[in-house]
């Protein structure tokens, strides 16, 4: 792989970058610890809640993402990308640790904090010799310190990207995590449109209401998506300055899904799915394929390690993509499990909506543990506006809210992302891509929803999962340490 050196430059938008192969080769051996030259280099680029399908190479025909669309064309795209858990937080944590967020105790909570004694593959390839750093967010939000660190589980946090690569001389391989704060909330409102793109081609999940309001907050949610793809192209163009493209593994997706309405902290698809493309020059094998094989996350820290020429430990959860890479496979996983915890502070006695999931192909299976909570948060009849404190501040909520009463479109909208739900739903992913037809109660779907609950309960007795046997009082999640802001308002 090599990159065009000449560039085009639309600012504030687009920053263009053209990948092409060559012939150059490295060697197909894992390197020996010892020996530092020569071992690739690692480059994570972490969204903050950013959903499939939203990359033009998916499909998307509103957004604008070259760079991110060119590292799938030199590389490997993924269609079947999960994160372990629908908050920035545990998400963050499974991809450090290759866990289970549930299988961090502490560090499966938003404004948690992460206990250091789970193997960390930053802290693994510090050890085997790697520079390693981290820009904007890492690890969080929650207190390191309290988990036994002295600086972020990401790494160590640079002022910017420029200098980290500057300061590079080749003779160690750097592990460098760039944790854009985009596309996260709050936005500037309008600027969407503003930069050009048109209102009239936003397509709204088919549960909204057909809104101008909600996809104007669209559009905004694309403008910081595509900002995203600009700082992905100074990234890259900066390592094509130290020629270090060639021997750089290049990793692009988000930690979580979108900040709307039954998107981000929800075990549906637009909170678990999200954009994955993968590059290594020469490396990688079937270069511009589309992967239909289901990854998690959490299987970054495997591959990571294992590209560098390190153990895997045996405690990390996740699975190499290096033979998929390699040409060696093209299976990886048939199906993924997700999770959530306690997101943010939004229950009396800040309890937490705990979930546990298992998709694949086919269909969705969602265990609701504690199905008498509000899945979004409680209602504060007081301020509505600040209830449902899962759901993000935004236009999508306040419109979702205000409007519920008047039109029953909107009612539907709000009923189905705050409304209590059942303590299993089951939905069939080809005929409901949404997943807002629950066929739990489905007499021809019974014998499969014993099947998927059988998995789920396997998968969760197989991974150390601490919520079982202990619902009730005692349930630990809801008693950890909470870091972040107290909601008063829950007291009213």
């Amino acid at each position: 792989m090599s990159f065009i050196r000449n560039f085009i430059l639309v600012f504030p938008m687009l920053f263009f970058i053209a990948l092409t192969s060559c012939n150059k080769t490295t060697e197909n051996t894992k390197i020996k610890p010892s020996n530092m030259k020569g071992k690739p280099n690692i480059l994570l680029v972490l969204a903050d809640d950013w959903s499939f399908p939203h990359a033009t190479i998916y499909g998307d025909s509103v957004v604008n993402t070259p760079n991110f669309d060119l590292i799938a064309k030199s590389g490997i795209l993924f269609n079947n990308a999960f994160c372990s858990a629908p908050s920035c937080t545990p998400s963050r944590a499974a991809i450090l640790t290759g866990r289970y967020p549930h299988a961090l105790n502490e560090g499966a909570n938003l404004w948690g904090t992460l206990p250091n004694s789970y193997t960390n593959y930053v802290s693994e390839l510090e050890s085997a010799g790697y520079v390693i750093g981290y820009q904007d967010k890492g690890w969080g939000p929650g207190n390191y310190e309290d988990g036994g660190y002295t600086h972020n589980p990401a790494g160590k946090l640079i002022e910017n990207f420029d200098s980290f690569f500057e300061k590079l001389d080749g003779s160690k391989p750097f592990c460098f995590w760039y944790g854009t704060r985009d596309p996260h909330r709050p936005y500037t409102k309008g600027l969407g449109e503003a930069s050009g793109l048109d209102i009239d081609d936003a397509v709204l999940p088919d549960f909204y209401p057909d809104d101008s309001e909600l996809k104007s907050d669209l559009l905004d949610y694309y403008y910081e998506v595509q900002r995203i793809d600009y700082d992905l192209a100074r990234i890259l163009f900066r390592l094509e300055r130290k020629n270090m493209l060639e021997n750089t593994l290049i990793v692009v997706t988000s930690d979580n899904g979108m900040p709307f309405p039954r998107a981000k902290a929800n075990c549906y698809d637009l909170g678990t799915r999200v954009p994955l493309a993968i590059a290594w020059g020469d490396q990688i094998k079937n270069k511009g394929s589309l992967e239909n094989t289901f990854v998690n996350l959490l299987d970054l820290a495997p591959t990571f390690l294992d590209i560098a020429g390190l153990d895997i430990p045996k405690e990390m959860q996740g699975k190499s993509l290096l033979p998929l890479l390699k040409g060696e496979t093209t299976q990886h996983k048939d199906k993924v499990f997700l999770e959530r915890e306690r997101h943010a502070f939004v229950r009396k006695d800040n309890t937490s909506y705990p979930m546990r999931a298992v998709r694949d192909s086919n269909y969705l299976l969602i265990h609701n543990l504690y199905p008498e909570r509000w899945p979004a948060g409680d209602p504060i009849p007081t301020d509505l506006n600040k209830g449902f404190g899962d759901i993000d501040a935004s236009p999508s909520k306040n419109i979702m809210i205000s409007k519920k009463d008047t039109d029953k479109n909107y009612r539907t909208f709000f009923d189905i992302s705050t409304e209590k739900r059942p303590e299993f739903e089951f939905y069939d992913i080809i005929k409901d891509p949404y997943q807002t037809n629950n066929l739990v109660n489905s007499e021809s779907y019974q014998s499969k929803i014993l099947d998927y609950k059988k998995v789920l309960m396997d998968w969760r007795q197989n991974t150390e999962d601490g919520s079982l046997n202990h619902l009730g009082n005692d349930y630990p999640f809801d008693n950890y340490k909470y870091y972040g802001k107290y909601n008063t308002l829950l007291d009213e």
